[in-house]
């Protein structure tokens, strides 16, 4: 998928302003957890290198480290991050601002797994749904990984890092250099990077299958035509290769991802409007996997699953100074394509390439977001504060490859499938979702107390509406087969928090979720 200038207009939207709680030092290597506010206990902030112990094999096993974040491992590589037991699209996760969705309709390549942190200088976590500004959803939490603009000593035009590291036990190698030259008017920057690991044993001295490979390059071209105005652009690609996955029947001989990232951003020195963010990205992933390449067959033919999902998308935002009251307002647009196949063997032999299609798994899915949204906060006399978001998104999606019939001939169509299991076919559905938040901070004697309620709305994603994996083998019926009329998720979250600082040696925190039923 190529970023023309038609789709640059109607998606080149902005990012919004960066949430970040501390300011970051020169090296930007800081890990901020935003929670409710600086004091609240679901607040965590940590060093880059308190946080990065060890060798962590992607972002989210190095997210795992934060308070409330945990992970779903499948392998060494592609760990599904989880915060506070919300996981998959109940969290929004941003890379540089863009969103990149992965290529296995099983979530072996979760987001984090194309996230390279070597190539980033922080990143924040927002737990739960106490913003409106980086999409719809996000119930759960939002992670946004962040890169900042390379800072130089005076007289200073160049400068770099060569990070090394080695564990023993699977024989992980890491090597990352990060580059920068710049001027008044520009910088540019280069962040190449290289891991590779073997399996590990546990502790009884078994071999755990485990092993990967890693490389990833980014090339950052920034623009400054005035104190006041960045223009930015991105390239940048990652290569994971021969990712062993000990808990399921297949392995990855490739996951490979593409992204193209272009912002502007304007910030004045004075006036009603304090700054505005214009980006547009496209990410394209191309991801494989099958039970014969990398491991022993245990099945009775050769089997791949070749998939691609290709995001396109942007945001544009603004700030307004209204008195002592921040207004945000802004737009953003999200399309993502997905495609997958299970080929099979025609023949029983271990050298047959699979090219017979069994299962059109993902049948040319394509699911656009457009989002308006709005947020506000403001002081409440001396010590109090009031925040408060609105957001609205148009969803549609629908299907290409419907009634396409695999080769195999017992193999049913998708449209087939969804008629079997939910007495109902759709090639497109569209969707009005409603959401926002309310947020109240109120100082006490040695503490504060917090009080919030929320409604997100989730919408289903591809495999969910979608996914058509026909298997029926020895009369026994192991298909996995999407919802195509699936209605989108809400959560009404009541939230109150009572803290004080640590020297007191109390930290009560309370949350209450309800889920209602989808008419409302």
């Amino acid at each position: 998928m190529k970023l023309t200038p038609l789709a640059l207009a109607i998606s080149g939207i902005a990012v919004l302003p960066q949430v970040v709680a501390e300011e970051v030092a020169e090296n930007l290597s800081e890990l901020v957890v935003e929670g409710e506010a600086l004091s609240s206990p679901a607040l965590s902030v940590m060093p880059m290198e308190d946080a990065k112990k060890g060798i962590p094999a992607d972002a989210a096993e190095l997210l795992r480290g934060v308070t409330g974040v945990s992970g779903a491992r499948m392998g060494g590589h592609g760990i599904e991050p989880i915060i506070r037991g919300q996981s998959q699209n109940r969290l929004n996760i941003l890379m540089g601002g863009a969103y990149i969705h992965g290529g296995c309709p099983n979530r072996m390549d979760p987001p984090t797994a194309y996230s390279a942190i070597e190539s980033y200088d922080s990143v924040t976590v927002i737990k739960g749904s106490q913003t409106v500004l980086y999409g719809g959803g996000g119930g759960g939490g939002t992670v946004l990984f962040e890169r900042g603009v390379p800072e130089f000593e005076e007289g200073e035009r160049f400068k770099g890092k060569v990070d090394v590291g080695f564990m023993s036990n699977s024989n992980t190698k890491e090597l990352a250099a990060d580059l920068a030259a710049g001027a008044e008017q520009g910088y540019a920057r280069a962040i190449v990077g290289y891991k590779d690991a073997d399996n590990y044993e546990d502790g009884a001295g078994n071999e755990v299958r485990s092993a990967y490979s890693n490389k990833s390059g980014n090339l950052i071209l920034g623009l400054t035509p005035s104190s006041e105005t960045r223009l930015e652009l991105n390239l940048e690609a990652t290569r994971e290769d021969d990712v062993l996955f000990p808990g399921a029947n297949m392995d990855s001989p490739y996951s490979d991802a593409d992204n193209i990232r272009f912002k502007i951003e304007h910030q004045p020195d004075a006036g009603v409007l304090a700054g505005f963010k214009v980006e547009a990205y496209n990410s394209d992933v191309k991801h494989l996997m099958d039970n014969y390449s990398l491991r022993t067959r245990t099945a009775a033919r050769n089997m791949k699953t070749p998939t691609t999902s290709d995001t396109l998308g942007g945001r544009i935002s603004g700030d307004l100074m209204l008195g002592d009251k921040t207004l945000t307002l802004g737009v953003d647009y999200q399309k993502n394509d997905r495609d997958a196949e299970r080929l099979q063997g025609a023949t029983t032999a271990l050298t047959d390439d699979p090219s017979v299609v069994q299962s059109i798994m993902w049948p040319g899915a394509e699911l656009k977001q457009t989002g308006l949204f709005a947020e506000i906060e403001m002081p409440v006399g001396s010590e109090d504060s009031f925040k408060a978001g609105l957001r609205y998104d148009k969803v549609d999606a629908s299907i290409s490859r419907g009634d396409e019939k695999p080769e195999v001939s017992t193999s049913p169509t998708p449209n087939d499938l969804y008629a079997t299991y939910y007495a109902s076919t759709s090639e497109s559905k569209s969707e009005n979702n409603l959401g926002g938040f309310l947020r109240y901070e109120h100082a006490i004697t040695m503490g504060k107390l917090y009080a919030g309620v929320s409604r997100s709305v989730r919408t289903a994603d591809a495999s969910e509406r979608y996914v058509a994996s026909w298997i029926v083998m020895m009369g026994n019926d192991t298909s996995w087969v999407g919802n195509p009329e699936l209605e989108p998720e809400k959560i009404i979250r009541l939230r109150l928090e009572l803290s004080w600082p640590m020297q007191y040696g109390v930290a009560v925190s309370a949350s209450t979720t309800i889920r209602l039923p989808t008419t409302f």
